[in-house]
This record gives C-alpha cells, structure tokens and sequence, in this order.
C-alpha cells in the first residue's frame, strides 16, 4: 500500500471516528482521535509527494467548519443530544406567587376578600380562610377594606376595594389617613 493510501484510510477513519462521536459523546476524547487520525493522513501524504500533501492539508482543514457545523446542527438531534438538550415545557397555567397554593388559582377571580395589611400597593389579603400576596389594582387601601380579586398578574392577585351597594357615598377608606384632602397633610402648594 502506497502513502497516498494510508493517508486515505486515515482521513475516512477520522470522518469516522467523529461520526461515532456524534452518536457517542465522549468528552472530547474522540475528538482528539480524529484531529490526530487527520495530522496522520495530512503527514503519510506529504510523504507520497508535496501536491498530495498541500490537497489532504486542504481537505483536512476544510473539514473544520464542517463538522462544528455538524456538531451545531445534527448533534442536537441524535438520541444523546436530545437527551442532553432540555427543551422547556410551555407553561399552561402555572403560578409564580403564592396564590398557587389555592386549589384553582383561577378561580379566585372575581371572589371577595379583606386585606389584612395597607396596600401601597402591595399587601395581603383573605379569602375564604387563606392569606395571599396581592397588588391594588386601584391605589391605596386600608386594611380592613372588603376587596374584589380582578385578575391574576404574572401569577400575583390584583385587588380593588369594594363599595357596599346600600351607601355608594362612603369613601372606600372609610375616612383614613388615605382620605384626607392634601391641605390637611401638611404638604406645600404644588405650584
């Protein structure tokens, strides 16, 4: 067997070798296997002649991009690499705060509540026996003060203060701090 021969077998053995590594990663063991499996083929080639040499160093360099291109695109693909590549399952109705620990987080909407803390605007609030984070979708409001779940937002419950139907003339904070004019807050003019 010529040079020129063994040169070939080395460079189908490093297309080999890296094909395996595809299906079988290795750490990078059979990678270094093909890059010295492609140094043999380029040296058994120059040892056939010069020409043959500079086209095996040609050809051995033009496998680069291809197999990193390999690597990118075909290697996510084999069993091991979807088996290493996690794809992240679309969330249906998942909840980030602690309104998950209701059964139904979604079926808190539209329930009524009390708030236990000022929401400024954030706060807690009490529905049917269980306490949750929520947010004031409507400013300030007193602890106390009956509240309406609205919406849930990024998992966290929206809140408005409720008025009761028989006096739709009294203030939602029931003549708080919160309901005082701001002449009587002490604070200079505006203008």
């Amino acid at each position: 067997m010529t040079f020129l021969g063994i040169a070939l077998l080395f460079f189908l053995a490093a297309l080999v070798v890296f094909a395996i590594d595809l299906m079988i990663p290795t750490g990078g063991v059979l990678i270094a296997v093909t890059g010295v499996l492609g140094l043999a083929a380029v040296y058994f080639a120059f040892r056939h002649s010069p020409t043959s040499g500079w086209w095996m160093l040609v050809a051995s360099l033009g496998m680069i991009p291809v197999m990193l291109l390999t690597l990118l695109y075909v290697w996510p693909k084999t069993p091991f690499g979807k088996m290493l590549i996690a794809k992240p399952d679309r969330a249906k109705d998942f909840v980030w705060s602690d309104a998950s620990e209701a059964q139904d987080p979604k079926g808190l909407i539209g329930k009524l509540g009390v708030a236990q803390t000022e929401f400024l605007p954030h706060g807690t609030v009490s529905i049917d026996g269980m306490e949750f984070e929520a947010v004031s979708e409507a400013g300030p409001i007193e602890a106390g003060t009956s509240v309406r779940v609205t919406k849930l937002d990024v998992g966290r419950l929206v809140v408005i203060p409720t008025r009761t139907p028989t006096d739709p003339n009294v203030p939602m904070s029931n003549d708080s701090s919160l309901d005082r004019p701001s002449n009587e807050l002490g604070l200079d003019s505006l203008q």
